[in-house]
């Protein structure tokens, strides 16, 4: 069986808890207008030119050679680390790599999850067998805007994330900011109502950048530059949050 990845990131500090290696999965079903990462919005493997080299954003790597690449990292993760699960929206091709995480389990390694829920339910139950720390995208919450602006079925998020929550898994939610999108105040006031109603939930915000201009010209993809918050927009939010739990606080992504 084969998945289909972007790259496998070594030495992450930022992915989780400890010291950990990240695999970057091709594919995902939002269209965030932000997003840094477009080679992982798209399934298919799509080629570029760099200094007149001909180079290729995906590649298909068999279970049993991803499974390789990450036990090389084994002595580094210790009692903390291990590996995290990212994209594109990793959850999208659990199904094909579920042998994959048994065998990590076997191993005892941390697995973390960085998602948006945007899948099936079922994807979300294997997941649950053998995820260890979730990180939940909390973007828009307006159902209207999130269905036009981002492709997100609000619905079947929040189904999704309760059945998380009701299962006890440590959630992390983390929130994007910008002015165009996220940062409306009836937004806040939504994120905080599940914050409120589900006392064990964490909640980390963070500004979002232009940093992916250069990917989106080489992918050919159109690219819009978003206005970025200030320190003090940010803080304010931080402190809007903190009504609602005291388990919030501010990261650089």
């Amino acid at each position: 069986m084969k998945v289909r990845i972007s790259n496998i990131q070594r030495f992450c500090l930022h992915d989780g808890p400890g010291i950990r290696t990240t695999i970057f999965f091709k594919g995902c079903n939002l269209k965030c207008p932000w997003c840094c990462n477009p080679e992982n919005m798209d399934y298919e493997i799509k080629e570029f030119e760099e200094e007149g080299i001909v180079k290729k954003w995906g590649y298909d790597i068999e279970i049993k050679d991803l499974y390789k690449e990450i036990m090389k990292d084994k002595d580094y993760y210790q009692n903390e680390g291990g590996i995290t699960l990212s994209g594109g929206e990793a959850l999208l091709q659990i199904t094909k790599y579920e042998e994959l995480l048994k065998m990590l389990k076997k191993e005892k390694i941390n697995i973390c999850l960085e998602t948006s829920l945007a899948v099936p339910e079922k994807n979300v139950e294997i997941a649950m067998k053998y995820i260890d720390d979730y990180f939940v995208d909390v973007k828009i919450l307006l159902k209207k805007e999130a269905q036009n602006i981002l492709n997100l079925n609000i619905d079947l998020y929040q189904h999704n994330l309760d059945l998380l929550i009701k299962n006890n898994k440590n959630i992390t939610l983390r929130f994007p900011v910008n002015k165009e999108y996220t940062s409306k105040q009836k937004n806040i006031e939504l994120i905080g109502k599940v914050l409120k109603e589900n006392a064990s939930l964490k909640i980390e915000i963070f500004k979002t950048h232009n940093l992916g201009e250069s990917k989106y010209q080489k992918l050919n993809k159109q690219y819009q530059k978003i206005l970025e918050i200030s320190d003090q927009e940010l803080e304010a939010i931080y402190k809007a949050l903190k009504r609602y739990t005291q388990n919030v606080k501010i990261i650089e992504m």
